[in-house]
């Protein structure tokens, strides 16, 4: 495969290597193209580079992702590349949801389907974007893309990708280290007033919401190191006293606190005062409920760190090494 072939496969692998520690399942069929319904598309046919799926934690049914990877240089990121591929994903998710070509090629089961949404992952293969997409995808004439009703489209820019293989990365540490087991977590849905959790507690997936989430919370069974407990992925900079006594009020709201168990805040785009500011909070906590001295010791089980940042360590010629030893 050309070294370009092999560019274009790093979204592919990328991708892949996140979403199993996500307990995502993905389809067998890959990059296959499937017939289009509609006509006002003009098209014979619609691509999938990869389908995952999983099922939703509070409707139970089993939601499908019709994925679109791309892996662009720095310079092929903006408001012109992000406008086509979104135009092209949003048809193809709309047609997905009623082609017969690609429910048979892609549905595990027909029983509990619910919807297709489509997935536009941007992996950008020499590392060098570092901006926020807000300013790009402003620029943007949804008017002239317009995509259809009721269709979801979710992006994975850079940044988000960058976030979610440094989480991946310490999960992977974490599990070496042997302070979280390798299978026995899952992620943590509180019942809501007009939702309640579906399925079995320790198999929940990290749905397209918990991603995309200001946090993530993995409730674990114990290993040999530590008792069963949470550890919580905080994605914002953490530069408020505030922001953290509402997380932690979050925890109280969920009952994590009189759970008695150990909490794990691990900070994944940390400020310089993220750590100092988090336990100003946890004192801002205790003075709002008076001298509570369980409520103290509950706080106090509470550890909270950053995570480290990794560099991108995939390689274009690697991946051909890969698929040539498969």
């Amino acid at each position: 495969m050309s070294e370009t072939g092999n560019i274009e496969d790093l979204a592919k692998v990328v991708s892949g290597d996140i979403f199993k520690w996500f307990k995502w399942e993905v389809c067998a069929l890959k990059d296959e193209d499937w017939t289009c319904v509609i006509d006002s598309h003009k098209k014979k046919t619609h691509p999938a580079d990869v389908v995952y799926y999983y099922d939703d934690p509070y409707s139970g049914d089993v939601i499908y992702i019709n994925t679109d990877l791309k892996s662009y240089k720095k310079g092929s990121i903006n408001s012109s590349s992000i406008s086509k591929a979104l135009s092209s994903l949003s048809v193809s998710v709309q047609c997905a949801n009623i082609s017969e070509d690609w429910q048979n090629k892609y549905l595990v089961d027909d029983v509990g389907f619910d919807c297709v949404i489509g997935m536009l992952f941007i992996y950008n293969h020499d590392d060098e974007f570092d901006k926020d997409l807000v300013g790009v995808i402003e620029a943007i004439d949804f008017d002239k893309i317009n995509i259809p009703e009721k269709v979801k489209i979710v992006l994975f820019d850079p940044q988000k990708i960058r976030t979610l293989v440094n989480i991946v990365t310490d999960m992977k540490g974490l599990v070496a280290d042997d302070l979280l087991p390798r299978k026995d977590y899952t992620f943590f849905y509180p019942d809501l007033v007009m939702s309640k959790r579906h399925g079995e507690e320790w198999s929940q997936p990290a749905s397209v919401e918990a991603l995309t989430s200001p946090w993530l919370i993995i409730k674990h069974r114990a290993t040999d190191q530590i008792e069963e407990g949470y550890v919580i992925y905080y994605h914002m900079n953490g530069d408020t006293v505030d922001e953290f006594v509402y997380l932690i009020d979050a925890m109280s709201h969920y009952q994590m606190l009189l759970s008695n168990k150990p909490i794990r805040v691990r900070f994944t785009n940390p400020g310089k005062d993220s750590a100092n500011n988090f336990n100003k909070a946890k004192l801002e906590y205790l003075k709002m409920w008076g001298a509570d001295e369980a409520r103290e010791r509950q706080l106090n089980r509470i550890d909270a760190r950053r995570i480290n940042k990794v560099v991108s360590n995939y390689c274009p010629m690697e991946i051909g090494m890969r698929d040539h030893v498969e």
